[in-house]
């Protein structure tokens, strides 16, 4: 996996382009080539390999992705770790669409109806530990909120 850096990718993501960066993330830590990222893709949807090739050439361009020759290929490799890119992602569409309010964004979810049980109480052990975290000086979780 990509290593927290000072990196600094520019702009938002696509769902498309995050699909890629999910596959990167679950992939060997050498990287992924286009091929492998396309068959990845294809096996689940109808994609093209030049639709792929764009969303990763665009992808590094960016600074979300890095490139480097494996051998005799080029592999990709994400430039920031999920947990990471996630709460980037995450900090972003909650100033956008909620005012930057957790709460709003929270709240909007839970009253949408779409939110199991679990989640509710998965969402509960959360602010649990992030209260915890608060009060002995704010470090933050190393997995993103993810069981």
């Amino acid at each position: 996996m990509a290593k927290k850096t000072a990196v600094n990718p520019e702009g938002d993501l696509t769902p498309a382009q995050y699909e890629l960066l999910a596959l990167a993330w679950d992939g060997p830590a050498t990287g992924m080539t286009v091929a492998e990222i396309w068959q990845a893709v294809a096996d689940r949807r109808g994609v093209t390999r030049t639709t792929v090739l764009n969303l990763v050439d665009r992808l590094e361009k960016r600074g979300w992705l890095a490139r480097a020759i494996v051998g005799t290929v080029y592999r990709y490799r994400p430039t920031l770790d999920r947990a990471t890119a996630e709460a980037r992602l995450a900090t972003g569409f909650m100033a956008g669409y909620f005012g930057g309010s957790p709460t709003l964004l929270v709240q909007s979810l839970l009253g949408s109806g779409d939110v199991s049980s679990a989640d509710i109480d998965r969402l509960e052990q959360l602010v649990a530990e992030a209260k915890q975290r608060k009060t002995r000086g704010g470090e933050r979780p190393s997995k993103g909120g993810r069981s």
